[in-house]
């Protein structure tokens, strides 16, 4: 367990996880992110404190984005003794989810707006209206669509070109509840929902469902690495498949 020690770990609801290679970022609702190195067996590397619940994580290797309560999405560096690069204020509501790459920053809030920040520019290049808001990202690979889910358990796909990330479409894959994680491959999509349930889908418009695996408790999130597909759910648990090729 990470932070075991007195006075190693959060003091307040860990809300999320976000890693980059060896290193793993929590966020929580004590306002903090917590850094830990992986590669040591899990010390403590480190912690940034912000000024709000932390909500969510994006981690490079250059920087760590958060989003959180107070409708800011804020950059740092977490190797600089003064860790905050800028604090963003995009969303006019909690900021739910975000996601980045070298290029892009992209956040989606309660809001029902996703918004688009070009990292190199310093600029917000603008913001997409939706009829719902977003709870889950997926992004990261150059040239691929956008995925995000939202609170009426729908699917949206975005396209990239450009920077636009204009709708491509929105598409119900028989979630019945939030759609709490999103993460797309080149040949596979998985969503999770308060439904219980964690879906496997081929990523194309519309998205075609391969299989549902049944929980018996709301899944808070996922995580898709090294071949292993890992569920987060409201019992205290994570379960782990093994992901066939």
């Amino acid at each position: 367990t990470l932070g075991s020690d007195p006075g190693g770990s959060h003091r307040g609801w860990v809300w999320s996880l976000a890693g980059n290679g060896s290193r793993l970022c929590s966020g929580s609702f004590d306002s903090t992110v917590r850094l830990w190195d992986l590669g040591a067996g899990g010390v403590s590397a480190g912690e940034v404190r912000g000024r709000a619940a932390v909500i969510c994580l994006a981690c490079l290797p250059d920087v760590l984005v958060a989003g959180s309560y107070d409708k800011k999405v804020t950059i740092y560096d977490p190797r600089a003794s003064d860790p905050l690069v800028k604090s963003l204020r995009l969303h006019g509501n909690a900021v739910l989810c975000v996601a980045a790459d070298d290029r892009y920053i992209l956040s989606g809030s309660e809001d029902r707006t996703l918004a688009v920040f070009d990292r190199r520019a310093g600029r917000l290049l603008h913001k997409i209206q939706l009829s719902s808001y977003l709870l889950s990202l997926s992004y990261g690979r150059e040239g691929a669509e956008l995925w995000a889910g939202d609170n009426q358990g729908q699917l949206h796909a975005f396209s990239p070109s450009c920077g636009s990330f204009l709708p491509l479409g929105q598409f119900s894959v028989g979630h019945r509840a939030l759609v709490t994680g999103v993460h797309s491959s080149p040949g596979a999509l998985y969503t999770c929902s308060t439904d219980r349930t964690v879906k496997v889908h081929l990523p194309c418009a519309p998205p075609r469902t391969l299989c549902t695996l049944q929980h018996h408790n709301v899944i808070n999130g996922l995580s898709v690495e090294g071949g292993m597909l890992a569920a987060a759910s409201g019992d205290m648990s994570v379960e782990v498949w093994k992901v066939e090729e």
